[in-house]
């Protein structure tokens, strides 16, 4: 986990933060706790500062938002020309780097 890259990490904090609703038996991508790590990996970024504190809240309150009007706009395209998903992962990392980028009004 500490060796992936940010976009990686990125994804991770996606998924667990669409799956958190639906997760009733288990904390995260890792199940339950153990003494070495959380049951979340998102916990675990959090904790290792792998990603900054605020950039895991924002894709935590923005990103599922995002993707739920990505795929509601989809669904109102025939499935024959929907964009496939990766449009809208390449669009939430180039949006994220693009906030980050010095000079940025």
């Amino acid at each position: 986990m500490r060796a992936l890259p940010r976009e990686e990490l990125r994804l991770i904090v996606l998924l667990e933060s669409r799956a958190a609703p639906r997760l009733r038996t288990i904390e995260g991508l890792w199940r339950k706790s153990t003494r070495k790590r959380p049951g979340s990996m998102t916990a675990f970024i959090r904790a290792e500062g792998l990603l900054d504190g605020t950039e895991i809240d924002e894709i935590m309150a923005n990103a599922p938002l995002d993707l739920v009007e990505f795929q509601r706009a989809a669904a109102a395209v025939p499935i024959e020309q929907r964009s496939h998903i990766n449009t809208w992962i390449e669009r939430f990392n180039a949006g994220r780097a693009c906030a980050s980028r010095p000079g940025k009004d």
